[in-house]
């Protein structure tokens, strides 16, 4: 009797055992077609793209490698840098690696700033500017100021020219030339310098609406002149793609200053100051 009844409970066992072995096949099944069914779901909604700003002009940014952050105060105070002042030209590809920086219309005895500027810029990370919701190479102008104030130095950056908003401290940043592969041959990626032999200084003036589109474009000021620098260098503007300008933050319309000009006379140009 007690071997029958062993006999049973191992034919009990047996059938429990498949019972729970059908119904975790079972389970696996329906964990497998709710998993397809999800999958599927996922793969029907369309994904929404990142979403990045139809327009934005390549900023300054401030993390560890900004242009602020990058020059050496310290280093100025120690090699003597009075009050400076200088301005750049550079371009900022679209990862917001800086290159190609032009320094030029330095204050008297600006010869040290412009040095750590040069030196910083190789590994400088700006923003990078944006138009029609794609990251653009552009081209930006800048101001840096360098001031002493008791004893400390104080280094300002704007990404503009105009005497009148670096006078009142605007956060104003002027129109930026950006480049669209499908606009722009790669030729056209760099401003047109001179032929070998000739240096030149071009000030061109432009205006743009509050979407960037050229208003207006007229030469300010070339030298050599009558070599027809400034005509070629307002034609190749006229074709450019432009963002507009903003304060605080908001694009406006607005007129600036675009000065182009050769590198081995950058450094130390001076031949015009603005108005």
């Amino acid at each position: 009797m007690r071997r029958k009844n062993r006999i049973g409970s191992i034919e009990i066992d047996a059938f429990c055992v498949k019972r729970v072995a059908k119904r975790n096949e079972i389970w696996r099944d329906y964990g497998m077609r709710r998993l397809v069914l999800v999958w599927l779901l996922f793969l029907a909604v369309p994904l929404k793209a990142e979403q990045f700003p139809e327009m934005r002009p390549a900023l300054i940014g401030s993390g560890p490698r900004s242009l602020v952050n990058m020059i050496n105060t310290e280093r100025l105070m120690k090699r003597g840098q009075k009050d400076a002042m200088i301005m750049f030209t550079c371009g900022v590809t679209n990862t917001g690696r800086g290159r190609g920086m032009v320094v030029y219309r330095g204050t008297p005895g600006s010869d040290a700033l412009t040095d750590e500027a040069l030196n910083a810029v190789t590994n400088v990370r700006f923003t990078p500017a944006f138009y029609a919701h794609q990251r653009r190479d552009a081209w930006v102008d800048g101001t840096i100021l360098y001031r002493v104030i008791d004893g400390k130095p104080h280094l300002r950056i704007y990404l503009n020219q105009e005497s009148d908003r670096l006078l009142h401290g605007d956060d104003f940043i002027a129109p930026q030339q950006v480049f669209i592969p499908d606009r722009d041959l790669e030729s056209r990626r760099l401003h047109p310098y001179p032929r070998p032999g000739y240096s030149a200084n071009v000030v061109i003036r432009i205006s743009v609406d509050a979407t960037g589109k050229l208003q207006d474009a007229r030469l300010v000021f070339e030298t050599p002149k009558g070599k027809g620098f400034g005509a070629e260098y307002l034609s190749y503007l006229r074709e450019c793609t432009f963002l507009p300008g903003y304060l605080n933050g908001t694009p406006i319309a607005c007129s600036a200053n675009i000065e182009v000009i050769t590198r081995s006379r950058a450094k130390h140009l001076s031949h015009w100051q603005p108005d």
